[in-house]
């Protein structure tokens, strides 16, 4: 394209514009004003969803990640960032559950706490004494057992029906015996106290009690 220009004397002059060339600055100019929109806007975006899940001032952090990496990748980081912050704003499991009633146990039972006091994460069952990890990672487990009459008291604490660890009560009333365990467990893991002997008795009213965490 011509345009008639004039020189300082009046002369005219002839400029060669060339649009190609300014199509390309144009588009540039475009595609960098639309990035910087959906970058603020998926910024303000992730935000709102921190608002929204009541999120704390520690994954504040994660928002500055998002701020000064935004890719063109946004919606992964964002799944993967998400994701991260709510499996870390999650409860471990936990458990801690007593005797009520004295057990009578004879060989391979299960002891079973009835009474539930904490069950985070749901892993253990009141029904059969067992604990099924919810999620893979490093638990401390601990049982503290009180014999009842003058029976000889062994208790094994067991893996996925393989013998971990035991602990013991002499042939006398009221005698406490202690387990205390670090497994490291993988998702549905099953972790419970055994009975090896044929005959056996534990002493209820809370005296005893089995309890786990994931630490």
């Amino acid at each position: 394209m011509t345009a008639p220009l004039l020189d300082n004397q009046n002369a005219p002059l002839v400029a060669m514009i060339d649009l190609s060339k300014a199509d390309e600055h144009v588009k540039e100019y475009v595609n960098t004003a639309l990035e910087t929109k959906m970058a603020n806007l998926v910024k303000t975006k992730l935000e709102d969803v921190f608002k929204s899940l009541k999120i704390e001032e520690d994954v504040k952090l994660y928002v500055d990640e998002v701020r000064q990496n935004v890719t063109l990748n946004i919606t992964d980081d964002i799944k993967r960032i998400i994701e991260e912050v709510i499996e870390r704003k999650q409860m471990k499991p936990a458990f801690f559950a007593t005797l009520k009633a004295t057990q009578n146990l004879g060989r391979k039972d299960v002891l079973k706490f009835s009474n539930v006091v904490t069950n985070i994460g749901s892993g253990y069952d009141v029904n059969t004494g067992i604990f099924r990890a919810p999620k893979t990672g490093v638990y401390e487990f601990s049982a503290n057992f009180i014999s009842n009459g003058d029976m000889w008291l062994e208790i094994n604490l067991m893996k996925n029906g393989h013998f971990i660890a035991r602990g013991h009560c002499a042939k006398t009333h009221g005698v406490a015996g202690t387990l205390q365990v670090i497994l490291e467990l993988q998702k549905g893991d099953t972790i419970y106290l055994q009975h090896p002997r044929d005959s056996g008795s534990v002493y209820g009213a809370d005296y005893s009690m089995f309890s786990g965490h994931m630490l």
